[in-house]
């Protein structure tokens, strides 16, 4: 057998029924094109009736693809097999590193042969995988936006369809029904509720009604950028606060409190670590707050980090302290496209931020969808599930590459980033964030995709690496 890359080897069906050869390589799941009976080496295999000298399938090369996608991104090594290893498993292999690695067909195709010399697919085996992957571009693979790969919820399509037959008439100007909505949920009243046209929306106003034109701000360093933009527009004094590696220490905020501390900044999760504040560290920091100042806390990934010990705004929304909770419906319930956030606070606070809103702020569609969407729990469920099973994988792999990365909470991953990786990685055909932006120039952002997605990322950061690896043991010590 012979590596195409470290998760994938090539051989014959007699290297496939080699027990200590397959102990000895580490592998532990076949693709099978060719009839054989599982070794009790391998955990997990699949066949695949595949002819030879005949086309490939579309069927049969999205399957393949997929399968050794999977298993190479949970972390396990596999061989494919045909008879001699020479036509059809070569063909296959060639597919995957299209697909998943970003590489042309023709350097596909090479890089099989590089492996394995006796590597010849038949002529109508190639034909038709150039077929099939010709007319288009390979599909990019956005995971920059921390957006929810599921979708929005079928009833707020649905809802959306219902309410452009009135497209004709404003929208509700209070955002009456939905803030209604909202807080029942909440335990709270629809007083100490405000909507805004996304969360970025309500960071904006925010800064305008608390800070304002001096006023004093504490924001993370680093975080969102949007926190020190808004500032900015607000022409507000910025006050930064480090975090103790990628966690919140608490004592530092409370060592740059003053009497001019007009706004304090936490996001739990926190944009870009995805790590959480403590309930009692944000108590303390509540309860130091000087006379006139809010606390706002910055919700937009909350939803992700079921089974955390999270923070209970809405409790001290009731007792009527001077917090300010923004949450937004981007995330799980998948409305980015429509701009759609919320934020609660006692009433006083809720009135000085709405008398900033300019009129019919939020529109019709958006407010018909959040309703539908927030009244969807399947799909919350559903999203908020999915997440969790990809930042396992995401974090599983990475773990396995050697990377250096942040424990998340919420539906992405900060990770120290290889040589130029941002440009790397969008050569294969993925997306991630740059976090030069944010102070860091030596990490970037990954979000949870689709499983097809994650494993797409992990094979081109490995190839990545294994670059690098090659490119510093070529330079003579």
């Amino acid at each position: 057998m012979d590596f195409v890359m470290p998760q994938l080897a090539v051989g014959s069906r007699a290297d496939a029924a080699d027990g200590a050869a397959l102990r000895t390589a580490g592998i532990d799941t076949l693709l099978s094109l060719a009839p054989l009976a599982r070794p009790a080496e391998v955990a997990l295999q699949l066949g695949l009736a595949v002819a030879d000298r005949v086309a490939l399938p579309a069927a049969t090369i999205r399957e393949a693809a997929a399968f050794l996608a999977g298993r190479i991104a949970a972390g396990h090594r596999v061989l494919m097999h045909c008879e001699q290893g020479i036509s059809r498993s070569p063909a296959l292999a060639a597919c995957f590193l299209h697909e998943y690695l970003g590489l042309p067909l023709d350097e596909s195709f090479a890089r099989v042969r590089a492996a394995r010399p006796q590597a010849e697919p038949h002529p109508a085996l190639v034909a038709s995988i150039r077929a099939h992957y010709a007319g288009a571009d390979l599909p990019g693979v956005d995971l920059s936006g921390n957006e929810n790969p599921v979708g929005p919820s079928p009833a707020a399509r649905t809802a959306i369809l219902r309410a452009s037959a009135g497209l004709h008439r404003y929208p509700a100007a209070d955002s009456g029904v939905l803030r209604d909505a909202l807080a029942r949920r909440l335990g709270l009243s629809a007083a100490q509720i405000v909507i805004g046209n996304g969360a970025c929306d309500l960071i904006d106003l925010a800064l305008r009604a608390f800070a304002g034109a001096g006023g004093e701000v504490l924001i993370p360093d680093p975080a969102f950028p949007a926190y020190r933009s808004a500032a900015a527009r607000a022409r507000a004094r910025v006050v930064t606060v480090p975090l103790a590696g990628s966690c919140y220490a608490v004592a530092e905020y409370l060592a740059r409190l003053t009497p001019a501390t007009r706004l304090v900044i936490v996001a739990s999760p926190h944009n870009p670590t995805g790590t959480l504040m403590a309930p009692a560290d944000w108590a303390r920091l509540r309860d130091a707050l000087p006379d006139g100042a809010v606390l706002l806390l910055d919700e937009a990934y909350r939803d992700y980090a079921e089974g955390h010990d999270l923070i209970d705004a809405a409790a001290d929304v009731r007792r009527g302290a001077p917090v300010l909770a923004l949450r937004s419906l981007s995330k799980v319930e998948g409305l980015a496209g429509l701009r759609v956030g919320y934020g609660f606070a006692p009433e006083a606070l809720v009135r000085r931020l709405a008398a900033l809103c300019p009129q019919y702020h939020v529109g019709s569609l958006a407010q018909a969808a959040a309703l539908a969407a927030l009244a969807d729990d399947a799909h919350r469920r559903a999203s908020v599930a999915a997440n969790a099973r990809g930042r396992a994988v995401l974090m599983a792999g990475l773990r396995r590459l050697g990377v250096e990365f942040v424990p998340s909470a919420a539906n992405f991953v900060l990770l120290r980033a290889p040589r130029e990786a941002l440009a790397r990685l969008a050569q294969r055909g993925v997306a991630v964030k740059c976090m030069a932006r944010y102070g860091l120039p030596d990490h970037i952002r990954v979000s949870v995709g689709l499983p097809s997605e994650n494993a797409r990322f992990l094979a081109a950061l490995g190839e990545l690496l294994r670059e690098d690896h090659e490119c510093r043991a070529a330079i003579p010590a």
